[in-house]
């Protein structure tokens, strides 16, 4: 072992640390080809050191970043720290616009449709072109449009064309003053009301005086109930989500009414009903215009978006293939732009939002999209190797289905995704019920963050270890163990105990993935299946886990739902665990254990190169 040691943040490793690492086809001693768009350049081992970043961090230890791939790293780190906050921002940015809980929730229900099959036609364009970086691009600048297009929608007000309550009393510092307090969507300066019901203390009747309205409806004990009036308003003020009129005149059966006009305050309350739909047709087909075409933005926004996380993880793997890197390390600068990025969104939020106003989120929208173009900068620079456009796809794909790996692959990728979507979208509900500090409901995504860094730096290491089949049964049994963690909690703060579990549900299950999506995936279909199990997983899985969750949760409670997530994924990485087993001890010999050759796809396509 070297004396000197290298934190490893790039490609080059120690040449003591690169033997345990290195794959079977890779050999120190022969040239490097390092592959861009136009050109191939040949490397030798011993130059690394010009290819590398190094920084002294103390006597023996040193962080080396490999200059090649320093702008993949850069675009990972501001697209998932972009990423991570436009979409909740979005949420309340709509709920704040107007539209309704239900009407949000039918947006999310048809989002995870278009979001699958937009994933999968960008997968094959890029595979048929051969060319993952100009699809990527278009889905960056769509992102941009789409969000653009849902900023300049105006609010949409909620239409009010059923009748609603409005109540009339004296001013409680001006007696002689009438107000009537009401919701904000009257606004006519003549207000028709009906069904109007007095309620007055005893004995009031003692202080009347002259013509007041409230004495001539108490000396008719048939008119307490039931009458109209008309009120005619002059200015108003709003307090909360109420409004207050000042009434200037009150007419009933042809006659002008006063109430207040008495030397001792008339402590009476009129009841009526108000029908404040004036127009209202016309307003709701406006109203259901904008919101069919904020849904349609929203919902492209959406595909455009996961798009970009799934061709992400395309351009990662194809270049730590093309530069012998490892994905984990890229891995680690995606979760580094959570952590950093995230916050300052928040904090934009609450700087530019005035004292007493509602929250200013296009602060963090606009964030984001200096966040994209940021992107597109350091993208127009980044070489990615141009692969031959793919022939006989759906030959292929017809073979790739007919995989029984292919399958128990898809399947096992559908429960995680599964139970890490009913997990992202329901445990903080749950922690509400338990009366959770908001400070802790903040700190748990960082905390999660940050244990798995030290898992993504070493994740090469990991997966060769254990194996990316095993790592698929580790983050089933680590859902299994968050799920009844949190169905026993008692103490919240016990959460960031739960969360180390994210290790394997996340950090190092998603490396693994990627890198058995590339070994399955024939030659021709690589962002095809890549970018597809990143669908199954984030977009079906939103789908099934959402609808789990609020099944259950609706029907019993949030215990209930984790404890019946836990023996899904307990029940699911047993039965993979034994469908490995059978695979390995009797048909080793006769199923493809590694990625499909072109002799297994009827010599569609020339075989598979070494990368």
């Amino acid at each position: 072992m070297n004396s000197s040691k290298d934190i490893q943040v790039g490609l080059e490793m120690n040449e003591s640390v690169k033997d345990g690492f290195q794959d079977m086809e890779y050999d120190p001693d022969l040239p490097r080809i390092v592959m861009n768009s136009t050109d191939k350049k040949v490397v030798s081992p011993r130059d690394s050191d010009a290819l590398n970043f190094t920084i002294k961090v103390c006597k023996n230890w040193r962080i080396r970043i490999y200059k090649p791939l320093i702008p993949l790293k850069l675009v990972l780190f501001f697209w998932f720290g972009g990423g991570s906050f436009v979409a909740p921002f979005l949420t309340v940015y709509f709920k704040q616009r107007g539209i309704t809980l239900s009407e949000l929730s039918t947006f999310f229900i048809l989002s995870p449709i278009c979001q699958f099959m937009g994933t999968i036609l960008s997968g094959v364009a890029a595979d048929k072109i051969g060319r993952s970086k100009p699809v990527l691009v278009a889905n960056l600048v769509l992102a941009i449009v789409f969000l653009s297009g849902i900023l300049f929608i105006p609010r949409l007000n909620v239409p009010s064309c059923a009748s609603q309550p409005i109540n009339l009393k004296c001013h409680p510092q001006q007696f002689d003053r009438l107000i009537t307090k009401t919701s904000c969507d009257v606004v006519e300066d003549i207000i028709e009301v009906n069904s109007c019901d007095v309620q007055c203390p005893e004995n009031v009747t003692e202080h009347c005086d002259g013509q007041n309205l409230i004495c001539e409806i108490l000396a008719g004990s048939e008119m307490q109930r039931n009458f109209s009036l008309s009120i005619h308003v002059k200015g108003s003020y709003k307090a909360r989500d109420r409004c207050y009129y000042n009434v200037s005149s009150m007419y009933h059966e042809n006659a002008t009414y006063s109430w207040c006009n008495v030397p001792h305050k008339m402590n009476c309350r009129v009841s009526c009903i108000v029908d404040s739909g004036v127009n209202c047709i016309d307003e709701g087909d406006n109203r259901d215009a904008l919101l069919i075409t904020t849904m349609a933005l929203f919902i492209l926004f959406q595909t455009a978006y996961s798009n970009c996380y799934r061709f992400m993880d395309v351009t990662s793997m194809a270049l730590v293939k093309e530069h012998n890197s490892d994905f984990g390390h890229e891995r680690f600068f995606s979760i580094c732009g959570i952590l950093v990025v995230s916050p300052i969104a928040g904090y934009l939020v609450d700087a530019t939002t005035p004292k007493g106003m509602e929250k200013n989120y296009l602060a963090a929208f606009y964030l984001f999209m200096v966040t994209v173009l940021i992107i597109l900068v350091v993208v127009y620079k980044l070489e990615v190797r141009i692969n031959p456009p793919g022939k006989k796809m759906w030959r292929k794909a017809t073979y790739l289905l007919k995989n029984p790996d292919v399958l128990s692959f898809t399947l096992v990728i559908f429960v995680l995704g599964t139970a890490f979507c009913f997990t992202k979208n329901f445990m903080f509900w749950y922690l509400e019920g338990m009366n959770t500090p908001s400070f802790l409901i903040g700190l748990i995504p960082a905390v999660s963050a940050l244990y798995g860094l030290p898992f993504l730096l070493t994740s090469r290491w990991w997966v060769n270890k254990i194996g990316a089949t095993q790592i698929f049964i580790l983050g089933l049994l680590g859902y299994v163990v968050n799920s009844i963690g949190y169905s026993f909690l008692k103490d919240p703060w016990y959460a960031l105990i739960l969360e180390a579990m994210n290790i394997f549900t996340y950090h190092l299950l998603w490396v693994a993935v990627v890198l058995h999506s590339h070994e399955l995936a024939p030659e021709g279909l690589t962002a095809t299946v890549i970018s597809t199990a990143g669908s199954i997983h984030y977009h079906i899985g939103k789908a099934s886990g959402s609808s789990i969750g609020g099944f259950v949760m609706d029907a019993f409670n949030g215990r209930v739902a984790f404890r019946v997530m836990g023996i899904i994924c307990l029940i699911s990485a047993v039965l993979y665990a034994f469908y490995l087993y059978i695979r390995r001890t009797c048909f080793s010999s006769v199923l493809p254990a590694g990625p499909i050759t072109d002799g297994q796809s009827n010599n569609v396509s020339t075989n598979r190169t070494s990368r």
